[in-house]
């Protein structure tokens, strides 16, 4: 299963530099996996996974399952 992590709004609280960078990344580039955001700012998948976890408590960021099958896969 893949998840997509998507930029809801930022937080009224302040957050870290590393946190406000994960959001501003997903508010410009759109949903991404938790994976491709690692790679692309250089951090752990680990350390993204809590930050991700963090700012969907805050409501933040929400997450949903990619499908694995798009419209384009049911024409005939």
């Amino acid at each position: 299963m893949v998840y997509l992590w998507r930029f809801r709004r930022f937080p009224e609280k302040g957050v870290d530099p590393r946190s406000l960078r994960i959001l501003l990344y997903l508010k410009n580039h759109g949903p991404h996996t938790s994976r491709e955001i690692a790679r692309t700012l250089g951090y752990s998948p680990n350390f993204i996974r809590k930050v991700l976890q963090h700012l969907r408590r805050l409501g933040a960021v929400e997450v949903y399952l990619k499908p694995s099958r798009g419209l384009e896969d049911f024409q005939e």
